[in-house]
């Protein structure tokens, strides 16, 4: 043990660190010396790695890297990071002002540091805590990069039941959100973050949001094509979220397009507020086209829902009203029903690659405005139809879905649904001519069960020969056996 190193072992740092320096004027090029003076250095570093002490701490820092230490003495630049590390900690525990994050990052900005390391995660942890205090942080993220965390900082966070995203997961978004919102944004950080968004996708399938910041970051590099790809890969996923389909509208470069996208935007279930700004995007689009009636309703809406937040309206939008194509808008429309109408053609060209299958509405639930439907007996569902007014029970329908299956069973998702001439399956429907007969104590047209006060109401007698047409409701709605539901029923003499 050196003298030096029995001085630090004895506590005597100062004494240690005045003779480390005399030793290095002596000998300013032996690295044993250079290495003396480091580790001194990082016990002053641990001593001073508080706000108040900060300007210490960058010049002991400042002293350390002058000393050029060979990076394959790498326990001992390890060592000064973890001072550095903890540093930061305290930064963000005392608030500090951005000058100083600033100050230490262009120190730092250029070390590397061991890959898959519990010191690479403590400094990549540190300075993510630091984000709101600074904008400096995302330099060193982009050069440290997300790759280089331990494998099992990707893995998914689940507290009593509550799923909380990984540290890998919150590294990215953050790195996402930050450059595809800055607005004089570098290229290279943006081909940077698609670097690392390509990699964690390749390696990671449980982080879902993927595509959807490829796709900004290919709209920010006007790359419009590629943006598409991506936030369409997105949406066959994640048809529900609102933000995509707005970012959807944002890529298009199609008029049409772009507004039947954001009307599919505006109807997407969001929490009160959410849709605002994408409902006033379309409202200024429908102005523009002239279409002043659901321009008028919508600008209602939004006027309604900023008086709910408590938020004040411009005095540009107040002037709407006085306005003579809002004076002159009497009829009121459905925001809601316009585009789900509206939207229709751009939710077809979003899974115009999806496989359809064919079914029947067999119930229309006015008071949660669901259409139900049933494809087989193991395939049925319900979807929001926003009161369309030519859909009604027994329309035949052709539908995109989605299974989706979770601790409560397996449920289908209707991504598109159009009408169609298409009958579904024979085992979900059944169109029977035959006498009306008694069994027991049912009645049947054929094999298919009916409701015989249903056929006195309408004047049929047992042995009447009627045609009827039946769904077989969907089997979870009852454990007993099969129900039918039947559409129609005429006498032959009347069809």
């Amino acid at each position: 043990m050196s003298v030096i190193d029995e001085l630090r072992r004895e506590g005597e740092i100062f004494q240690a660190y005045e003779m480390a320096k005399e030793r290095l004027k002596a000998k300013p090029d032996q690295n044993l010396v250079k290495q003396d003076l480091a580790r001194v250095l990082t016990d002053l570093l641990q001593k001073n790695c508080y706000l108040v002490q900060s300007a210490s701490f960058f010049n002991y820092l400042n002293e350390f890297y002058a000393l050029n230490i060979p990076k394959r003495d790498s326990v001992i630049h390890e060592n000064i990071m973890w001072q550095v590390g903890k540093f930061i900690k305290e930064l963000t525990r005392a608030e500090a002002p951005a000058e100083v994050f600033d100050q230490l990052y262009d120190v730092i900005i250029d070390v590397e540091l061991p890959s898959g390391t519990s010191l690479f995660t403590f400094i990549v942890s540190s300075v993510l805590e630091t984000k709101d205090l600074n904008d400096s942080y995302i330099r060193v993220l982009l050069k440290l990069r997300v790759r280089h965390l331990p494998s099992n900082h990707f893995e998914a966070i689940n507290e009593d039941g509550e799923k909380k995203p990984s540290l890998g997961e919150l590294l990215l978004l953050t790195m996402a959100k930050n450059l595809t919102n800055q607005k004089n944004v570098n290229s290279s950080d943006i081909n940077i973050l698609l670097e690392e968004l390509d990699f964690v996708g390749e390696h990671y399938t449980n982080i879902p949001y993927i595509n959807y910041y490829k796709a900004k970051s290919y709209l920010v590099l006007e790359d419009h094509e590629k943006a598409e790809q991506a936030i369409l890969s997105y949406l066959k996923k994640r048809s529900k979220e609102h933000l995509a389909w707005e970012l959807l509208s944002e890529i298009l470069n199609d008029k049409e397009r772009k507004i039947q996208a954001l009307c599919k935007t505006v109807i997407c279930h969001a929490h009160t507020g959410q849709l605002l700004r994408s409902q006033t995007k379309l409202f200024y689009l429908l102005l523009k086209e002239k279409e002043f009636v659901v321009a008028k309703s919508l600008h209602q809406l939004i006027t309604n829902t900023q008086r709910e937040l408590g938020k004040n309206s411009s005095e540009e939008w107040q002037s709407f009203t006085n306005e003579s194509w809002y004076k002159n808008a009497k009829r009121e429309i459905s925001v809601s029903s316009y585009c789900y109408g509206r939207s229709k053609e751009v939710v077809a060209y979003v899974f115009e690659d999806w496989k359809a299958q064919n079914g029947i509405i067999y119930g229309l639930n006015i008071a949660k405005d669901l259409a139900e439907f049933v494809v087989a007996d193991d395939v049925h569902g319900a979807f929001k139809y926003f009161g369309e007014k030519n859909l009604k029970v027994g329309d035949f329908v052709r539908l995109k879905l989605q299974r989706v299956a979770n601790h409560e069973g397996v449920k289908y998702k209707a991504l598109h649904v159009e009408k169609s001439d298409k009958r579904p399956k024979r085992t979900v429907y059944k169109v029977v001519e035959d006498g009306i007969r008694e069994e027991g104590n049912d009645y049947y047209v054929g094999s298919v069960p009916i409701n015989f006060s249903f056929a006195e109401s309408k004047g049929y007698a047992l042995g009447d020969v009627v045609r009827v047409k039946a769904v077989k409701l969907p089997s979870s709605r009852f454990k007993e056996n099969a129900k039918w539901k039947v559409l129609s029923m005429f006498a032959k003499k009347d069809i």
